[in-house]
Formats: structure tokens, C-alpha cells, sequence
């Protein structure tokens, strides 16, 4: 597993979604609340997708924060 990394800078400035590690954190995140266990890391976020409900989670994701930024 990877090294965590705060990908905050990432997150704020782009304009689409961004790749991102499972233990990645930024101030963006927001506990996904279909999951049972709390920690700031991606894979717990709501704006993180690793596919965690479907048959084949992987270690790598999307970050969708942007996409539901502007549509706040």
C-alpha cells in the first residue's frame, strides 16, 4: 500500500475528477454514510468511487468532489 497523501491542493483546483489511493485524504472529505467504519481517508469518503460495492473493489479510485461541488 502506498504512503497517504494529502491531495487537498489537488482536490480544490481541478476542474474534473482526479485518480486517487485509497488511504489519499483531503479537506474535502464527507463520511460516506452507506459505510459502517469512520476514517478521513478516500476510501471512506461519499466523493471517493473504488467500486467497494460491487464485486471487484480496487486500490485505486475516482475523486468526484468536483462534479458535486458545482452542483451544490
Amino acid at each position: 500500500m502506498k504512503e497517504p497523501r494529502d491531495r487537498t491542493a489537488e482536490v480544490m483546483s481541478t476542474s474534473g475528477k482526479i485518480e486517487i489511493c485509497r488511504n489519499d485524504f483531503c479537506e474535502a472529505y464527507k463520511m460516506d454514510e452507506d459505510r459502517l467504519f469512520l476514517s478521513r481517508e478516500c476510501w471512506y469518503c461519499k466523493y471517493g468511487d473504488f467500486g467497494i460495492f460491487t464485486e471487484h473493489p480496487t486500490e485505486t479510485g475516482i475523486c468526484y468532489y468536483q462534479g458535486n461541488k458545482r452542483h451544490c
